[in-house]
Formats: structure tokens, C-alpha cells, sequence
């Protein structure tokens, strides 16, 4: 388990490493907090630039370790750590705004581990979300806003509710 973990998360930073090299742009680092009426979400992440530097549209991979409290169908809260990987594409500027879509690769990483599988994962889907957002930047500080549709289930339980708000605070270097 600890292999598929380390693969996993080496495999995530050559690539934040390698979008950075090849993009000439910046890598950032946020924290974000998703929550709808009972539930709840806080993360810390990176994020890499994956288009020219100079254009409005981009695109970029984005990546956050969550630790998540969530209601299920049959009213228990359900703990769990979650990673995120996604991409983005929008218009960014002073204002900006963007689509995006993931997935959770612990999920996915450890879909064959039976320990984990039993309490973690459904068995026939992996996690994925699709977000809409937006927000401002000045100089080397993000701040934005979205909402998230999450498909958050396991074995025995599925999320009682699908649908998240949530804030980013991001800084770039």
C-alpha cells in the first residue's frame, strides 16, 4: 500500500515539476475550504501553469490532499483523506474564470488493495468531481470561488449530498 501511495504522489510532482519547466510560468500553493449544509472539506494543494505564460486561456493541473467530513445516505458522518487531481481551462487575468474536472487517485491508486477497497472505495466507480469557478488576482495572491459537484461514495456508503461551495486562497511563486 505504501508503494502505490509514494508512486502516486511522486508521479504528481514530476508532473508539477515538469509543467513548470516546460510552461515558464508559476507554480502555486493554496489552501481551500468546501462545505454545503452539512458537510465539509479542507484541503492543501499545488497547482502548474500548463499553457504560454503570455495567453489569457490556459490551462493548468491542479492537485490537493483533502481531509473530508461527509454526511451519508444513512445519517452517519464518514471521515476520509482524499486526492485530488484535476485540470483546468479558463480565462485568467485580473478577473478570471474557469472549468474544472478530477478525480481522487488514492481511489484510484489503491482500487486493488482489499483493506482499503473494503472501506474507501466503490468497487465500480472512482471519485470525480466537476467544479465552475472564479475569482481575482494581484500580483503573487489568488482568491476565488466555485461550486463543486463531487460523486463521493464507498463500499457500504454514498455522500448524502453531491453539491459543495467552497473559497481558495492561493499564493504563487
Amino acid at each position: 500500500m505504501k508503494t502505490k501511495l509514494t508512486t502516486a504522489l511522486l508521479c504528481i510532482s514530476m508532473m508539477l515539476l515538469s509543467s513548470q519547466s516546460s510552461a515558464n510560468d508559476r507554480v502555486t500553493m493554496f489552501v481551500k475550504k468546501e462545505i454545503n449544509d452539512t458537510d465539509t472539506i479542507s484541503a492543501i494543494g499545488f497547482s502548474g501553469i500548463l499553457s504560454d505564460r503570455y495567453s489569457n486561456i490556459k490551462s493548468e493541473i491542479i492537485t490537493s490532499l483533502n481531509a473530508a467530513t461527509v454526511l451519508d445516505n444513512s445519517g452517519y458522518y464518514q471521515d476520509y483523506l482524499g486526492l485530488d487531481l484535476g485540470v483546468r481551462l479558463g480565462y485568467y487575468d485580473d478577473v478570471f474564470l474557469y472549468i474544472e474536472g478530477g478525480f481522487d487517485v488514492f481511489e484510484s491508486a489503491f482500487k486493488d488493495d482489499d483493506e482499503f477497497d473494503n472501506y474507501y472505495n466503490d468497487r465500480d466507480n472512482l471519485d470525480g468531481y466537476a467544479a465552475l469557478g472564479g475569482g481575482i488576482q494581484s500580483g503573487n495572491l489568488r482568491v476565488e470561488g466555485y461550486v463543486k459537484a463531487r460523486q463521493i461514495d464507498a463500499e457500504y456508503w454514498t455522500a448524502n449530498k453531491t453539491l459543495f461551495y467552497g473559497m481558495q486562497f492561493t499564493f504563487a511563486f
